[in-house]
């Protein structure tokens, strides 16, 4: 399972252009490199360990000349991802081996995450350290010591110091677990006194990690206190800022649905999850580990879709607790049959269930060619948001040709990212949000929403040619004559 989500990440990955939240994230993590230095802002890039992680991986993810490249810092977020695979296996084949099996496939080959265990932002990291912490809290209860106290710390602190949406999963973690233990009828086995002294030790690891990385290891202290007010930023993006999509938009994605012209669904991965949440329930007395972690997986869900912000990368930390529902459900459905008495009845259940394992790794297998493949950066494909179309990859040819040669000013009220992280380190770059100040240079690059009631621009001369960014975003590049002439040229030549 992990050769299989290794390669199909690695090579999924290179058919994917940068976005434009991976080119912020990567420009975060370069400044930190190149400078030496990095403050937290509350406001914006969330937490700081995907920076530092960078930094320290460094040298195993640039090329000989030092140089930081798009591939190598995708290899940030796929060590973790690979990381969860492995600690999902590890600690699911106690439960059973078949559930664990299964639950590695789906989450090695399902888009959702495949993708996203390849974007480079702080998500692959998130969902590795809220697995463990799930783990971890499950197994404190189960048999309480300082070890474990310490385990569930670090987890909880390395969720913190990665994304500030790390509250949203303790919170369903933690009210998954209530609910197991009040259903159970469970009574803790350590006394309060034991309790509270290795919450305190929890809370404590949790509180040194923050000041460290918030304060980038004390050179910041203000960061200290920004990492506790980021809250109150957050709470207020969370209604929306332009990304509000309706309650039933995270489960749209597994359902059945067409966008232009193509079908996709997630159908039985839906029908095995529901199965398994039957079999969780059914078996809670039984065991109630499972249900804890189908559990979380569930109120993980409903969190994020009553919040208006929304895009399928949260998804990824639900889908992965649900994954292990989905294999729940197939494997009970197999059971079930086995355990029947009467012929027919037996082998028409496990018919049922072998059909539905075929039905799932069929769907994985169509949704791994649509969505990584011929669709694998198409607006098209609902498992990207705002991807960056691949008509960006031939601006990029264009300005790297005049690197060095020609200035070159950028007209967008968002800097056109990811294109500052591709043109970092360029002596001649420029970045305005406005055409106030706008005097034609050597090459311009707008942003064609600022252009609206100034299509005079266009008619003053020169070169012109339109590059998409990402969907409903067009930039157009303006040049002078003669270096129009000279790209027209080339491309004859090519």
């Amino acid at each position: 399972m992990l050769g299989l989500a290794f390669w199909l990440r690695t090579e999924s990955s290179q058919l994917r252009l940068f976005h434009a939240d991976e080119g912020v994230q990567s420009y975060q993590a370069w400044r930190l490199i190149e400078e030496g230095e990095y403050r937290y802002d509350p406001g914006e890039h969330h937490g700081p360990l995907l920076y530092f992680v960078t930094k320290w991986m460094y040298p195993f993810i640039s090329r000989a000349n030092g140089e930081l490249t798009d591939e190598g810092m995708r290899r940030v977020p796929m060590l973790f991802s690979m990381g969860t695979v492995f600690l999902g296996l590890l600690v699911f084949r106690k439960y059973g081996r078949a559930d664990a099996l299964l639950w590695g496939m789906i989450v090695a080959a399902a888009p959702l995450c495949v993708i996203y265990g390849s974007y480079y932002v702080q998500e692959a990291l998130l969902v590795c350290f809220t697995l463990g912490f799930a783990f971890g809290i499950y197994r404190y209860w189960q048999y309480p010591s300082m070890g474990a106290a310490v385990g569930v710390g670090i987890a909880l602190g390395l969720m913190h110091i990665t994304k500030e949406t790390a509250v949203l999963h303790v919170a369903a973690i933690m009210g998954a677990g209530l609910i197991t233990v009040l259903l159970r009828s469970e009574k803790p086995s350590i006394g309060l006194s034991g309790l509270f002294r290795h919450l305190g030790v929890v809370a404590g690891i949790a509180l040194l990690l923050h000041c460290l990385f918030f304060s980038s290891f004390f050179q910041n202290p203000k960061g200290i206190v920004d990492g506790f007010a980021t809250f109150f930023s957050y709470a207020e993006r969370s209604q929306g800022q332009g990304h509000e999509k309706p309650f039933f938009y995270y489960a749209s994605l597994l359902l059945p649905q067409r966008l232009e012209g193509v079908r996709w669904s997630e159908l039985a991965f839906l029908i095995a999850t529901l199965l398994g949440v039957v079999g969780a329930v059914a078996k809670l007395r039984a065991d109630g580990f499972r249900f804890f972690i189908v559990g979380s997986g569930l109120l993980m869900f409903f969190v994020y879709s009553i919040i208006p912000y929304k895009n399928p990368w949260l998804m990824l930390a639900p889908y992965c607790f649900l994954a292990f529902s989905a294999a729940i459900g197939v494997v009970e459905v197999l059971h079930y049959g086995r355990s029947l008495r009467n012929a027919p009845g037996k082998w028409g259940v496990v018919v049922c269930g072998l059909g539905l394992l075929f039905w799932l790794t069929a769907e994985l297998r169509q949704n791994h060619d649509k969505a990584l493949v011929r669709y694998a950066s198409a607006s098209r494909n609902p498992y990207l948001y705002m991807h960056t179309t691949p008509r960006y990859s031939k601006l990029l040819d264009r300005l790297e040709s005049v690197k060095g040669l020609e200035e070159i000013a950028v007209y967008s009220p968002d800097a056109a990212w990811p294109l500052p992280w591709h043109l970092r380190g360029w002596t001649k770059v420029g970045y305005w949000t406005d055409l106030n100040s706008y005097q034609a240079g050597g090459i311009d690059v707008f942003d064609t929403r600022l252009m609206e009631g100034q299509e005079h621009l266009a008619a003053s001369g020169g070169f012109w040619e339109l590059h998409g960014l990402r969907p409903n975003t067009i930039l157009a590049l303006r040049a002078t004559d003669e270096r129009g002439e000279s790209w027209v040229s080339s491309n004859a030549e090519d």
